[in-house]
Parts: C-alpha cells; structure tokens; sequence
C-alpha cells in the first residue's frame, strides 16, 4: 500500500496539537487576540560566509515560519500531519534574520518571508519537527519582530497546578516587557 503512495483526499485543520503545542494557521488567527501560527525548526544546511565563498560548510540553523496551512496526509498505514509554511530568509542578515549581539535576541522581518509557490522551496515540514514561536512587534524598526520561544503546554508530564503566567514572568525578567508587544498585521500577542 505505500508504494501506491499517499490517498489524494488530504485533510486540512485550523489548529493542530504536538510537541506540547497547539499550532494555528495564520488565516485562522486573523479575529483572535493569541498567537499560535508560529513556527521555528533546527535543521542541518549548507552556508557559505559570503557570496563569494565557493566552500560550503554544514551547520545546525533554526528556521523561522507562519503556518500557513495544516495538511493530514493518508498513507493508508499510517498518517502524517505537516505544516505548509511561509519562511523567513535566515540567509540574509541584512533583511531576514538577525541576532543582537548584545541580548542575543532573535529579529526577523516578517514582510520578507519566503513565500512559497513551488515545492522546490522546500515549504512543507513534518509536524513533529514543529516548536512554537511568538513574534512580537520590534517598535524601533517597522516590520521588524523579536523571537519568543514558547514554553510547552500540552504535555502530561507538567504539573497541572502549573502557574499560568510563567511565561510573563520569564519575557518581563529579560527586558521585554509589553513595549515590545505588538502585533502581526492585526494579530495581538
């Protein structure tokens, strides 16, 4: 039954849970005041330190997304859930992906993300590589966004009297308070 491949008919969701997230689409998001459509991802690459570098070296990089659609693909053995995603540019660290070297704070233009039209662009990724990511708006540079990892929720090993507000407590302590809380074209954090 593999080798007959997947069945044609794909299930779509607005929200999926793994890894101890709930994950949304972007789209599913538009009337909502949380923000769950994104997506970061370790993956081992190529990169040159320049353009004319001719020597690849291979390293770990963590790619930043929006879901944009979340697809149940039909083995008829088993299934499998992936995330049809925008990425941002990590590649270019003058307009995608930055990292502060004062804080360490991950920034990434959202308004240059990679939108994906072909499968060459490598848009699709399995679920359960998934971690979850808020973007809070950078109030110095427009379309620019800071990186928050978020904690897991959906796991059976946390405490079910675990305080809700960890997480605030954790953004406020680095410096991040709510001046830097915005929002993604009408998606509140």
């Amino acid at each position: 039954m593999l080798a007959d491949g997947p069945s044609f008919i794909a299930k779509s969701y607005n929200s999926y849970a793994i890894n101890g997230y709930v994950f949304c689409t972007y789209d599913s998001e538009a009337n909502s005041t949380t923000q769950n459509s994104g997506v970061s991802m370790k993956a081992f690459t190529n990169f040159r330190a320049s353009a004319k570098d001719k020597n690849l070296v291979e390293d770990e990089a963590t790619y930043y997304g929006i879901i944009r659609q979340i697809l149940e693909l039909d083995y008829h053995k088993f299934k499998q859930v992936v995330f049809f995603c925008d990425w941002v540019r990590i590649e270019d660290k003058r307009n995608g992906c930055v990292v502060d070297p004062n804080t360490n704070l991950v920034y990434v233009n959202l308004r240059r993300c990679q939108r994906n039209t072909n499968e060459d662009d490598e848009p699709f990724i399995l679920a359960s590589e998934a971690a979850q990511v808020f973007y809070c708006k950078d109030l110095s540079r427009d379309n620019w966004h800071v990186v928050l990892h978020a904690p897991k929720r959906l796991n059976h090993d946390v405490d079910v009297y675990e305080d809700p507000l960890v997480f605030e407590a954790m953004a406020n302590s680095d410096g991040l308070a709510s001046a830097l809380m915005g929002d993604i074209d009408g998606v509140e954090v």
